[in-house]
């Protein structure tokens, strides 16, 4: 269904949703993409020194 009605500005409600979903994909898939480069560019923890005994 097209929603074909105009607003002041003369944009159809149609591109309207279409810019909306569009912008509502790319944040989404943005903030996706930052947190797996976070998840990427975490260090490791640094290892410990273990203290091993001599076997008796």
């Amino acid at each position: 269904m097209k929603v074909v009605r105009k607003n002041a500005k003369g944009e159809s409600r149609e591109l309207l949703l279409k810019e909306y979903f569009l912008n509502a994909y790319l944040i989404a898939a943005l903030k996706r993409m930052g947190d797996e480069v976070a998840r990427h560019t975490r260090r490791a923890p640094e290892p410990q020194p273990v203290r091993v005994r001599a076997g008796s």
